[in-house]
C-alpha cells in the first residue's frame, strides 16, 4: 500500500519539469534562427561560389579569405567602419550623458522630456534616413539653407561631399542611437544614494568634483556595456549609410555592411560575402572579450 508521500512525488517531478517544458520550444526556436545561419555562413565562407560561374558552391578552402587580404577596398571600408563605430558611440555618449543628468532632475519637463526623448530611438531607419535627406536637400532642405548662411555647406548638399558625408551620417546614427543610452544612464543615476552627495557637498566638494568623484565612477560600467552593445550594432550598419548615400560619394560612406551587401547583390559572390561577415565576427567577438574583460579587472 503507496503511502500518501509516495503518491505525490510523481506531481512534484511534473511541476519541477514543466517550466523547461514550456521554455523548451522558445529556446528551440532561438537557436535555430541564431545558430544555424551562423553555422551555414561559417561553411558558406569556405566555398568557391561564383553565381555567373558555379550555380551551385563548390569547395574552395581559404580561396575567399585569401582574397579578403589582397582586397584594397575591403581594407579601405574595413578602416572606415571603425571610424563609423567609434565615432557613433562617442556621439551617443556626447548627446546621452548632459541630457541624462538634466532629466534626472524631478520635474515636470524632465519627466515628458524622458518619453518624447524615445522618438529617434523608435523611428524606422527608411523614415530616418529620408527624413533627414530631405532636411539636407540642396533645394527644399531647410537644415541646407541654414548650413549654407553659416558657411558649412555650399550649392550642393553636404551629403554629395566625400569630406563630410561619412561624418554627417555618423552623427546621425548617433543621435539615433542616443535615447538608448540615456536611458541606461538614467537608471543609473535613479540608483545612486543621495547621501553620497548630500556628504560631499557638507566636505565642500563643487558640483564638478561631485561629478568626477561619485557620478562618473557610479554609472562608468552602464556606459561601457552599452556603448559596447550600440558599438556591435554600429559595426553591423547597412540601413542608415544605405538610405542616405549608398555608401558614396566616391566610396566614402561604404562601410563593410555595405560592402557585403554589393558583394551579394553586385559582384553575385555570396560566399565571399559570408567571409567578410565570419570575420567581422571573430574581431568583434575578440574586441567583446577584451572589454569585458577590462570591466572585470577595474
Amino acid at each position: 500500500m503507496s503511502t500518501p508521500m509516495q503518491e505525490r512525488q510523481p506531481q512534484v517531478i511534473g511541476k519541477a519539469s514543466l517550466p523547461y517544458a514550456l521554455v523548451g520550444p522558445a529556446i528551440v526556436v532561438a537557436l535555430a534562427i541564431a545558430v544555424l545561419p551562423l553555422l551555414y555562413a561559417l561553411w558558406l565562407s569556405f566555398q568557391d561560389w561564383y553565381l555567373l560561374r558555379n550555380p551551385q558552391p563548390v569547395w574552395g578552402g581559404l580561396v575567399n579569405f585569401q582574397a579578403l587580404l589582397t582586397d584594397g577596398a575591403l581594407w579601405r571600408a574595413f578602416w572606415r567602419t571603425w571610424v563609423w563605430t567609434l565615432g557613433t558611440v562617442a556621439v551617443e555618449i556626447a548627446l546621452a550623458l548632459p541630457l541624462a543628468l538634466l532629466l534626472n532632475r524631478d520635474t515636470i519637463v524632465a519627466r515628458t522630456a524622458s518619453a518624447l526623448i524615445l522618438l529617434p530611438w523608435v523611428m524606422p531607419f527608411i523614415v530616418l534616413g529620408y527624413g533627414w535627406r530631405f532636411l539636407l536637400d540642396s533645394e527644399v532642405g531647410a537644415l541646407h539653407a541654414l548650413l549654407q548662411v553659416v558657411g558649412i555647406a555650399g550649392n550642393s548638399s553636404i551629403l554629395n561631399d566625400p569630406n563630410l558625408a561619412l561624418a554627417v551620417i555618423t552623427f546621425i546614427a548617433g543621435w539615433k542611437g542616443m535615447p538608448f543610452m540615456v536611458l541606461a544612464l538614467l537608471a543609473a543615476l535613479k540608483s545612486i544614494p543621495d547621501e553620497l552627495y548630500e556628504a560631499a557637498a557638507i566636505d565642500g566638494a563643487s558640483a564638478w568634483q561631485r561629478f568626477r568623484s561619485i557620478t562618473l565612477p557610479s554609472i562608468q560600467n552602464t556606459m561601457l556595456i552599452v556603448g559596447l552593445v550600440l558599438g556591435i550594432l554600429a559595426f553591423y550598419s547597412f540601413d542608415l549609410p544605405w538610405i542616405m548615400a549608398r555608401g558614396g560619394p566616391q566610396d566614402a560612406t561604404t562601410i563593410l555592411g555595405i560592402t557585403m551587401f554589393k558583394a551579394v547583390f553586385t559582384d553575385l559572390r555570396p560566399a565571399y560575402a559570408a567571409a567578410i561577415s565570419v570575420v567581422m565576427l571573430v574581431i568583434l567577438a575578440g574586441v567583446s572579450f577584451c572589454v569585458l574583460q577590462l570591466r572585470r579587472r577595474e
